[in-house]
């Protein structure tokens, strides 16, 4: 316990040792006495480091006038400057020969938000799935007909006319539509698996190849680092083709088409054996937004139409394959997507 700057009432000293969670005694602001586990908890090394403290400085918000009663929530910061959720009750105590005191007690309530927010982000990937089967259904049916009279076309056509291979990529596209619908329709709900062995690099340059001639990438310079004999991996060629377009696209938008990107793969003896690393050169992603890039429907790119679906389903289908994702500073000035996948499905979480 805390050495005491000013006579507390017998009364409620007696009645404070008995509490075991977190707690403080203070008059206003300026803390008087914490308990051993109020010290633990803020990470304050010695007991007689409060003599000059206040509780604004363990807890945000505190107020500046008139101290709020009860329960409430609110964030607690340790001495290194680590913030954490907290839930704080704070209790009058008056003496008629001492005045007015309070007693808080801290509650670290870090874990319940986070599990709070994990059950949120599951809801809202429910919804999506929902919304999904219906946006797959709406759009299927007028591929159809594109890939129809576009595949009618080409038959009138001889291979050496110079729209057979626009037309050739045209139906590529909408074919890939269509397995990208499929992905919306199994998103967020559990299926069943049916891998092969897939060549990254493969998917890679096939990707790119359908979409390097789109606007976006008008004059940004695209390099890519492709292991030669990268591993094989079992997955679904198809959701992972749809994780690679995902992500150039992004980086694409990120550059604004003036800039750079680097594709990169490379493999090593770890759990995560196969590693792909999306770098460019844009404006990077601030870290208040790193922990919600990937949540559905978030989207730093409103004003251009943005949906916030692209990096949420990146996210489920590097999940299914039993890998991990994780957002970072590139070197480039931007930002870096590092996918982390195993050779096989022994990891996969089926979520």
């Amino acid at each position: 316990m805390t050495l005491v700057t000013r006579m507390i009432p017998e009364t409620l000293l007696e009645n404070w040792k008995e509490i075991k969670e977190p707690s403080a005694i203070h008059e206003a602001d300026k803390c008087i006495v914490a308990n051993d586990a109020f010290l633990e908890l803020f990470r304050i090394n010695r007991h007689n480091a409060l003599a000059d403290m206040f509780m604004a400085q363990f807890i945000s918000p505190w107020p500046s006038y008139h101290l709020r009663l009860g329960v409430r929530q609110a964030l607690g910061r340790r001495i290194d400057g680590k913030e954490f959720d907290i839930e704080v009750i704070s209790l009058p105590f008056y003496s008629s020969t001492d005045g007015l005191f309070y007693q808080s007690i801290i509650r670290d309530i870090s874990r319940i938000k986070l599990w709070e927010d994990k059950m949120l982000q599951s809801e809202r990937l429910t919804a999506m799935g929902k919304l999904a089967g219906e946006i797959a259904h709406e759009i299927n049916n007028p591929l159809g007909g594109i890939l129809l009279y576009a595949n009618l076309v080409k038959e009138d056509l001889t291979t050496e006319h110079p729209a057979a291979v626009n037309l050739d990529k045209i139906v590529r596209l909408a074919t890939k539509c269509r397995i990208i619908a499929k992905g919306l329709l199994n998103f967020g709900r559990s299926s069943s698996r049916s891998y092969a062995p897939v060549d990254l690099n493969h998917v890679i340059t096939d990707m790119f190849s359908l979409i390097e001639d789109h606007k976006l990438f008008s004059g940004i310079k695209t390099d890519f680092i492709l292991e030669p004999e990268l591993p094989h991996l079992m997955g679904d060629r198809g959701q992972l083709e749809q994780v690679i377009v995902n992500l150039l696209i992004n980086a694409a938008e990120a550059v604004s088409g003036k800039g750079r990107i680097q594709v990169v793969t490379r493999s090593h003896g770890s759990r995560f054996p196969l590693e792909l690393l999306v770098d460019d050169s844009g404006p990077g992603i601030g870290e208040d937004l790193k922990v919600k890039i990937f949540e559905p429907f978030f989207s730093t790119k409103q004003h251009r139409g943005g949906t916030g679906l692209g990096l949420s389903i990146t996210h489920g289908i590097v999940q299914r394959h039993g890998g991990r994702i994780v957002v970072e500073e590139s070197p480039l000035g931007g930002a870096r997507f590092r996918i982390s996948l195993p050779l096989d499905t022994s990891y996969a979480t089926g979520t």
